[in-house]
C-alpha cells in the first residue's frame, strides 16, 4: 500500500519482482491510496480506506491477500489492522526500492546490517579470527590500552594484540595482560625481546608473535601455560636471510622445531610490503598453504593497508579474499596510518562477506554494501520521473533528490535543477533560519552525493558503510 507520489516508482518494483522469477511465490499488487505522501497515513485511515474498498469491491481487493506491507516510515501500531483483517500487515522497508530485497527476492544476504556484520561468526574456525595490534602497548598505561581494547572488540577484533619495542620489549607486559584477560580478552604479544616473551607467556598471553631460529631456544625456557587447559600458541616466520625459496624451508624447519618442543605453532609466510615483494610473499602463502594444508596460518595485513596509500576498504576486501581462499586462522591488523582508520570494522564486514559467499558458492557480491563507503548505490530516479512526481505535488515544501548529472529540487511551484547548489538555493526563494539551515544541509548533501555518484535521500544520514 502506497501514496500517489511513490505509486509509480512502487508499481515499477513489482515488475522487477516478476522479472526475478518470483511470480509463482510471489504475486504483489500496488495499492494506491488517496494521499500524496504515504508515510503520511496512518494504521486507522489506511484501515478505513480498506474497508470502504472491500465493500466497494475493488478489483485488488475482491479478496484479501496473504499479507499487507505498508510503508516503511508510516508511524502507528499496525496491530488494530491486523486484529480487524486477520491477516499479517507490517511495515515494509523505508525505500521503496529495497521491497524486493526485503522479500527475500534476489536480494543481499538476511542477517546482515548495513556495516556488513551478519554475527554468523563464532571463532568455530569456520573463518579466520581478527587480531588488532595496539601498536604503541609497549609505552602505554593499562587502562588506556583497556580503552582502545574495547574499542576494538566492539569493532570486530577477536583477539587483542600488544605491541612490543624491538629494545625493550612491552614493560610490565604481565600487568597489562592481566588487565586484559580479567576482562574477557584473548591476548597476543607481539615481540622478539627475549625477556618479554618468557614473562607474557607466565602472565597467561594466548598468542606470541613471533619466533624464529634467532630466538627459538626461548620455548625451552618458557613454561607452559596450562591456564583453563590452554596452552600458549607461538607464531613462527622464516628467517630472514637467503633465497626466496629458503623463506620457505625456514619457516618449515622453525615449525617443526617449535612442535617438538611441544608447542602448539601457527605459520606466518610474512606478507611483504606492495611493490617490494608482495606478489612474491602471496605465492609463499599459496606454497605453504599447498605443502601443509592442516597447518594453522597467520597473515598479517599491516604491510598492505598501512603501507599503501589508498582508503582501506577496498584493501580489507582483497586481504579477506586471499585469507578465505588460503584457509588462514589468523589476521592480523593495525590502525595506524590515516587512511587504515576503521580496518578492524572493515576486516570484519569483509571477513563476513567473504565467508558468506563462500558458504553460497557464489562471488562476493550482493551481500552487503558495508564496503562500498563512498560508493553507495546508484541514483534511483531519471530527471523526467521526477518532473512526474512534481506534477501531483500541491504544497510548498520542497522535495530535493540527485539524478545521475543534477541535483533536482521541487514543490508545487517551481522545478529547479543545476549542478550547482547555490543556483539552486537562490531559487528557492527568502526562508525563514531554520528553513534556510535546513536547505543548506541537504543541499549539501546532495552536492557529496552527486559528487560520488551515489543515492541521496532526503532526511536521512547517508550511509558509509563499515565506518557508518
Amino acid at each position: 500500500m502506497t501514496g500517489r507520489l511513490a505509486a509509480p516508482s512502487l508499481s515499477a518494483v513489482a515488475g522487477l519482482l516478476r522479472q526475478n522469477g518470483a511470480g509463482s511465490e510471489i504475486d504483489a499488487l500496488v495499492l494506491e491510496l488517496p494521499i500524496s505522501v504515504a508515510a503520511l497515513m496512518t494504521p486507522e485511515w489506511a484501515l478505513g480506506q480498506i474497508l470502504r474498498m472491500r465493500k466497494e469491491k475493488h478489483g485488488a481487493l475482491k479478496e484479501l491477500p496473504d499479507r499487507i506491507v505498508m510503508p516503511g516510515r508510516m508511524t502507528g501500531n499496525l496491530g488494530t489492522m491486523e486484529d480487524s483483517l486477520g491477516i499479517p500487515v507490517t511495515r515494509g522497508p523505508e525505500d521503496l526500492w529495497d521491497v524486493p530485497e526485503w522479500l527475500g527476492v534476489g536480494g543481499r544476504a538476511a542477517g546482515f546490517d548495513d556495516a556488513g556484520q551478519s554475527g554468523r561468526h563464532d571463532g568455530s574456525g569456520k573463518t579466520f579470527r581478527i587480531i588488532a595490534e595496539i601498536v604503541d602497548a609497549w609505552r602505554m598505561p593499562a587502562e588506556a590500552i583497556i580503552s582502545l581494547a574495547e574499542a576494538f572488540r566492539q569493532s570486530g577484533a577477536d583477539v587483542i594484540d600488544l605491541g612490543g619495542n624491538p629494545d625493550t620489549g612491552v614493560p610490565d607486559v604481565g600487568e597489562k595482560i592481566a588487565a586484559l584477560k580479567d576482562r574477557g580478552f584473548l591476548v597476543s604479544v607481539d615481540t622478539f625481546h627475549a625477556e618479554t616473551i618468557l614473562r607474557a607467556v607466565d602472565s597467561g598471553a594466548d598468542l606470541i608473535l613471533s619466533v624464529n631460529s634467532s630466538n627459538m631456544g626461548l620455548l625451552g625456557q618458557a613454561v607452559q601455560n596450562r591456564q583453563n587447559g590452554q596452552k600458549c600458541k607461538f607464531v613462527a616466520v622464516p628467517d630472514y636471510e637467503g633465497t626466496e625459496s629458503g623463506y620457505i624451508v625456514s619457516l618449515e624447519a622453525n615449525v617443526l622445531e617449535a612442535r617438538k618442543m611441544g608447542w602448539d605453532v601457527i605459520a606466518d609466510p610474512i606478507l611483504s610490503v606492495p611493490l617490494m615483494g608482495f606478489v612474491g610473499s602471496l605465492c609463499r602463502f599459496y606454497e605453504y598453504r599447498s605443502l601443509h594444508p592442516d597447518t594453522p596460518m597467520l597473515m598479517g595485513s599491516g604491510n598492505v593497508t598501512e603501507l599503501l596509500e589508498a582508503d582501506s576498504a577496498g584493501v580489507n576486501a582483497l586481504i579477506a579474499v586471499c585469507a578465505q581462499e588460503l584457509g588462514i586462522e589468523y589476521v592480523l591488523t593495525t590502525e595506524v596510518a590515516r587512511w587504515a582508520i576503521g580496518t578492524v570494522r572493515e576486516l570484519r564486514a569483509a571477513r563476513d562477506i567473504m565467508s558468506e559467499a563462500s558458504r553460497r558458492g557464489a562471488l562476493p557480491k550482493r551481500i552487503s554494501r558495508a564496503l562500498r563507503e563512498l560508493k553507495g548505490p546508484p541514483p534511483r530516479y531519471g530527471e523526467d520521473r521526477l518532473r512526474e512526481m512534481r506534477s501531483a505535488v500541491t504544497d510548498a515544501n520542497w522535495r530535493i533528490f540527485v539524478t545521475e548529472d543534477a541535483i533536482c529540487a521541487f514543490n508545487r511551484d517551481r522545478f529547479l535543477r543545476s549542478r550547482d547548489i547555490a543556483e539552486i538555493y537562490a531559487g528557492m526563494g527568502a526562508m525563514n533560519p531554520s528553513h534556510a539551515f535546513y536547505a543548506g544541509r541537504e543541499l549539501q548533501k546532495a552536492a557529496i552525493a552527486l559528487r560520488l555518484g551515489r543515492d541521496y535521500v532526503q532526511d536521512d544520514e547517508m550511509s558509509w558503510g563499515a565506518l557508518s
